[in-house]
């Protein structure tokens, strides 16, 4: 387990979203970090990305309710075993903190380039804004890890999908094995170490008039 000062304190803390203290976390990370030996943070690391990367497979279907913080909670993606970008960071940064690695959340604005039409559509446009990945410390440094797409999906629709060594920074690329656009950073919205529900409603409800309302909630 990594030493730590007061500079990471919040970073470990268990919050309303992070809710790592909840039964279900608590026997997920033994179960994933069994043999696994306890100063070893990489390897740890290692094994919560890719368990929350492919086994919680990438879905929107539920986030125009993301206005009910319920919906964000890790314990939640958990059970449920789906989740778009945000609450599937948020759990793995709840994973994280529950095995005493220092993470928090990182906010972007992107365009993915090979969004669905269906999607699209939905959306209004290709730009996601406060896309949601982790930064983990480890071996005294912070290491960028998106979990957001699952394998099989990237598979399906010829994404790249996202490796993660604990080493380097494990991010979208910006084009697929066929060189087409696949992913432009934007603007960088900030790191949390909370989920900013708030903002991010706020947010989407300005961005995105004709999906959201000025609480937050889907038309």
């Amino acid at each position: 387990m990594t030493d730590l000062n007061d500079n990471f304190k919040d970073t470990l803390k268990p919050t309303f979203f992070m809710d790592y203290e909840h039964p279900l976390i608590q026997e997920k990370v033994r179960e994933l970090t069994h043999g696994i030996p306890e100063k070893d943070d990489i390897s740890k690391a290692v094994k919560l990305f890719y368990f929350v990367r492919d086994k919680i497979k990438y879905s929107v279907k539920n986030a125009r309710e993301s206005y009910n913080k319920e919906n964000w909670k890790s314990s939640l993606t958990l059970k449920r075993g789906f989740g778009f970008c945000i609450p599937k960071s948020i759990l793995l940064v709840s994973l994280a903190r529950a095995v005493g690695i220092p993470s928090k959340l990182h906010y972007v604005d992107i365009v993915n380039h090979m969004t669905s039409e269906r999607l699209k559509k939905d959306m209004g446009s290709n730009l996601f804004i406060f896309h949601g990945f982790v930064e983990l410390y480890l071996n005294g440094k912070w290491v960028e890890a998106n979990c957001a797409f699952d394998k099989e999906l990237c598979m399906r629709k010829n994404f790249p999908w996202v490796d993660f060594n604990g080493i380097k920074d494990g991010l979208f690329a910006s084009t697929n094995k066929d060189g087409k656009p696949f992913v432009e950073y934007i603007k960088d919205r900030g790191i949390y170490n909370d989920a900013p529900h708030q903002k991010i409603m706020q947010t989407w409800a300005k961005e995105y008039p004709k999906r959201y309302n000025n609480n937050g909630k889907p038309i």
